[in-house]
């Protein structure tokens, strides 16, 4: 059986896209595979995505499947059965479900938001890396598109030398509150800038960071913050009601995975692009992701932005010697509890530091 994306995972994430996907009238007949670890739950999800795109008339149909990440050779057969041309990945063991919006306030919570969001990147990069690998095996590898903490998980694959597209969302959530105020195509939007760069603007304490870096129809804005406020607040507003700001990261999703499947370019924005950390204005299209930088800044520039975002939001984006430290916030906060781990990582220990710090949640998740 072939499918044209297979969707690894089917949280909140797996929902919106599977949602827009339904709506968007594609070129062609399209095919989509979700695997997720509830049978009846993956049923239902793909049952009402096949619903909705049979009542517009669109060619797309849905698949459900399971997956046991548990099973070593379980994702590799799901992946030679279906032959995907695209696997979107967006399962992870540590869902920001958890920590948002109004959850139980356990210390592991208190923990996460006083180091930065970072120190869950382990949790974040664990299956990705299952999935990168078993791609990476296949004789005829799918596209890979990550969207767990893909600013920085990217970067992790590609220093394995793991093949990686590029990721959604993150970026994209707020160049769609600006394109609502600047719309194509009378306008054209770019933005470079680190996922840290958009948490800052919603209620976190702000500093002296340069980013996020916007151009609008090729002038760049200055004094973002204020002059682009009501973009930042729509953002912040929809954000504080949980899982609705996927609706949006679905969109962003579907149009990326469709882009990736047709000749003709689409210009958007991604995080992680070909293993970049951070995120920039990009074109997509005929299998490939490339760069759509505005004039008033290089390459090395944007990577050098979205580098410090990732720092500033706890974690330094993996060195070339594969070893990702701790910022110095992050680090004061993870002594007490995990001293020999509170200066970073390496890249070789990754599955010994998830497992780390699972026990760890567990510990803290229980002593609320």
């Amino acid at each position: 059986m072939l499918c044209d994306i297979l969707i690894t995972g089917s949280g909140s994430v797996s929902e919106t896209t599977c949602r827009s996907l339904a709506l968007l009238r594609p070129n062609e007949s399209l095919n989509v595979t979700v695997l997720g670890r509830n049978a009846a739950w993956v049923q239902d999800l793909t049952a009402l995505a096949n619903a909705m795109s049979a009542e517009l008339g669109h060619r797309t149909r849905f698949t459900a499947d399971t997956i046991d990440w548990d099973a070593p050779d379980d994702l590799a057969g799901k992946l030679d059965r279906y032959q995907p041309r695209v696997v979107f990945h967006t399962a992870s063991l540590q869902s920001p479900w958890e920590l948002l919006g109004e959850v139980a306030d356990t210390e592991w919570k208190r923990l996460v938001w006083a180091a930065g969001n970072a120190i869950t990147l382990p949790m974040q990069a664990i299956l990705a890396k299952q999935v990168a690998t078993a791609v990476n095996e296949m004789d005829r590898a799918p596209l890979l598109v990550n969207v767990c903490f893909p600013d920085w998980v990217n970067a992790i694959l590609h220093h394995l030398q793991l093949p990686i597209c590029c990721g959604t969302g993150n970026v994209a959530m707020f160049t769609g509150f600006l394109k609502a105020r600047f719309p194509a195509p009378e306008h054209a939007v770019q933005v470079v800038g680190h996922l840290y760069h958009y948490f800052k603007i919603m209620g976190r304490a702000h500093s002296s960071l340069e980013g996020p870096r916007v151009w609008v129809d090729g002038e760049e804005i200055a004094d973002v913050e204020h002059t682009l406020a009501p973009c930042f607040q729509g953002l912040r507003s929809v954000n504080s009601r949980g899982k609705l700001i996927n609706e949006l990261v679905g969109v962003t999703s579907a149009e990326i995975l469709l882009a990736l499947l047709q000749p003709h370019p689409v210009r958007s924005h991604v995080p992680g692009p070909n293993g970049l950390p951070g995120g920039y204005p990009v074109v997509v299209g005929d299998g490939r992701v490339t760069l759509d930088l505005p004039a008033g800044i290089t390459r090395d520039e944007a990577v050098a932005l979205n580098q410090q975002g990732a720092l500033d939001m706890g974690a330094a984006a993996i060195d070339a010697t594969g070893y990702t430290a701790f910022s110095p916030t992050a680090q004061e906060a993870l002594a007490p509890y995990t001293p020999d781990l509170a200066a970073g990582f390496h890249i070789d220990d990754l599955e010994a530091v998830c497992k780390e710090l699972v026990v760890l949640r567990s510990r803290l998740t229980a002593k609320g």
